[in-house]
């Protein structure tokens, strides 16, 4: 199976000797899954793939940006989703990917008046059990790293997990679409790096309490977003014929 990276930006320069490019770190985490194939096209910087066809299923990533923002490229990668929901070429989305995929289907994505989303924070599951091994009313404590967040989801796409504080947190549609506010590719090491450059933007006391809470959780429970990634592609090989278009 052949994933499309659409990298939405890169990691801070001095942090690429030790963590490589961002898109490194999603292939690292497709590492022993079904995805045999990636290609990277870096859309911040205007790239784009000619087809949706080009491969089995595209991730959007995290970024700085905001879905809102009014850099041609967004745009460009909204309408890039939307072909693809339409063509039915299934989607990943993480972060700002799994924003910009309900923005692009009919979502509303603000900037959240209860601030920042940032360090290990719990979310709990509901309706995973129909679709994915991990049971309903299950506590996910995972990483993440936001300020953003879906307010309305695109009608489409059903919430599987959520908090009081992160409402739209994890969501899907059987065979087409899973998204998630977490960061699953992140690593305590990055995160706690990457945390600690926004302190003068967050605040003390913001960094500090997500710097704790790395510190309590480690990576949390990463494997088991991880794990829906996963069940998500596996879901897809046995629903769909691989390698439609794509070219290896």
């Amino acid at each position: 199976m052949k994933l499309g990276i659409m990298l939405c930006d890169d990691h801070y320069p001095d942090s690429i000797p030790v963590y490589g490019h961002y898109d490194d770190a999603f292939k690292r985490m497709f590492e022993g899954s079904l995805i045999t194939a990636v290609d990277t096209y870096r859309c911040f910087e205007n790239e784009f793939p000619d087809s949706p066809h080009a491969c089995d299923l595209w991730l959007v990533t995290g970024s700085k940006w905001g879905v809102y923002d009014q850099d041609p490229w967004i745009s460009q990668a909204a309408a890039f989703v939307q072909t693809c929901y339409q063509e039915n070429v299934p989607l990943l989305g993480v972060c700002f990917g799994h924003q910009l995929i309900h923005h692009a289907l009919g979502g509303t994505v603000e900037k959240s008046d209860k601030g920042w989303g940032m360090g290990v924070y719990p979310i709990k599951t509901k309706g995973t059990a129909e679709t994915f091994s991990v049971p309903d009313n299950q506590t996910l404590n995972l990483i993440a790293c936001h300020q953003d967040q879906v307010i309305e989801p695109a009608p489409a796409l059903s919430v599987v997990a959520g908090s009081t504080f992160c409402p739209v947190a994890i969501t899907h549609q059987q065979g087409k679409v899973l998204t998630m506010q977490c960061h699953p590719e992140f690593t305590p090491s990055f995160i706690l790096q990457l945390i600690d450059r926004l302190r003068e933007k967050a605040g003390n006391d913001v960094i500090d309490r997500a710097i704790d809470s790395v510190h309590h959780f480690g990576e949390g429970d990463r494997c088991q977003a991880i794990s829906l990634i996963f069940e998500f592609c596996q879901q897809l090989e046995s629903r769909y014929p691989i390698n439609r278009n794509a070219v290896y």
